[in-house]
């Protein structure tokens, strides 16, 4: 079924792909590198079922997990299959069957103690939820491409990338856009405008010493609102740093926004832009003025900039599953959908353990963490 060849390569021999994530690009690769990851790239060529498939660069994270050994994580990869439908059972088996084959071809290149690589494939599906409305990849486990694989995989129980996202189409016309807008969110947006709030674009040394000193301020306030972790200001200085010194190398560009209103920093966000992508990585807001709805004109204006810098789509990069207001990210959800776009649903995160023992204790340790957590955040809400 699968004839593959896999084959390490360096940065230069990397094949470009206009429908690949950012999260699989050179760019991010190097960023991940300077934060404690080490990174190999391989490049994928051959057939399945006969037919050859277009060749495309893989990239392999990997890090060190205490005694574990090493975990490999694919962010968004393998590029292959992003166009299928992957509630028609057939697609999953040739899927995951696939998985399986390029994990094998992996597994001798990859260091010896790596036990367990973690793929985010770019595969969306639909399926339906309990109350039969299609949404989520909650259920993704019941499809076929978690069997008839050689090496099992199994549906990680938590997902690194977000599984659920909304993808504006920017390729539309400007009042195609803007009429794909909620009434209320236009209404907002010139609300916004009307009150004077400004919104500043910084890139280069600008975003990397004035804008993430303004953004972190922000981000600190929203984490300890809103009860979410976030990493140290070195991590975000470091990915603008990198942005600074290698745009024009890696064709990659990192953006500060920032919305003011008389002198007030109000909010703030981060956008990634390469190729022919643009998503929203990270986000904040101050409690200030929030009546001033500056976080529609904030978002609205890092959208229209990415339509004419040539972005095809802009990617607002995670809400909840579900359109349920008992959600507690429920906010998020409406203020995401309500720009319009069409929600995407991804299979998540799947491992294909290469040792069974290694990765059962890890996959112990990963349950306690994670309930560690979530404990922790209910005590810091108390105080």
């Amino acid at each position: 079924m699968f004839d593959l060849l896999v084959v390490p390569v360096e940065v230069e021999s990397y094949i470009p792909q206009k429908t690949q994530s950012f999260l699989q690009k050179p760019f991010w690769a190097e960023f991940k590198k300077r934060n404690g990851w080490s990174c190999g790239m391989f490049n994928v060529s051959g057939k399945i079922q006969g037919c050859e498939f277009e060749p495309f660069t893989l990239t392999v994270l990997l890090k060190e997990i205490s005694v574990f050994g090493f975990i490999a994580y694919v962010p968004l990869g393998p590029n292959i299959f992003f166009d299928k439908d992957f509630s028609n059972e057939e697609t999953a088996k040739t899927a995951g069957k696939f998985l399986s084959e390029l994990s094998e071809k992996l597994k001798s290149l990859l260091p010896k103690n790596v036990f367990c690589i973690r793929f985010d494939p770019p595969w969306k599906t639909e399926v339906l939820n309990s109350k039969g409305k299609k949404a989520c990849n909650e259920q993704f486990p019941k499809l076929s491409i978690l069997k008839n694989a050689s090496k099992k995989i199994l549906k990680a129980k938590y997902d690194v990338q977000p599984p659920d996202s909304v993808h504006l189409d920017l390729t539309v016309s400007d009042s195609e856009l803007e009429a794909d807008l909620k009434s209320k969110w236009r209404y907002n947006i010139r609300l916004a405008n009307k009150k004077g709030v400004e919104i500043k674009r910084l890139t280069g040394e600008d975003a990397k010493t004035t804008g993430v000193d303004i953004f972190y301020k922000l981000y600190t306030e929203t984490a300890k609102r809103d009860g979410i972790a976030i990493h140290s200001k070195a991590y975000y200085e470091s990915l603008l740093s990198l942005a600074q010194n290698s745009s024009s190398k890696y064709n990659t560009e990192v953006a500060v926004y920032l919305a003011i209103h008389e002198g007030d920093y109000l909010a703030g966000i981060i956008v990634i832009s390469a190729d022919t992508q643009a998503v929203y990585l990270y986000g904040a807001s101050s409690n200030k003025k929030r009546n001033l709805m500056s976080t529609y004109a904030l978002q609205w204006q890092a959208i229209c900039d990415a339509k004419k810098n040539g972005a095809e789509q802009y990617d607002f990069y995670g809400i909840p599953p579900l359109d349920e207001p008992s959600h507690p990210m429920y906010g998020l959800y409406r203020f995401k959908t309500g720009f319009g776009g069409k929600i995407v649903h991804f299979v998540g995160s799947l491992d294909v353990e290469l040792k069974p023992l290694s990765y059962k204790m890890y996959s112990i340790a990963e349950n306690l963490r994670s309930t560690w957590y979530k404990r922790l955040k209910k005590l810091l809400k108390r105080v």
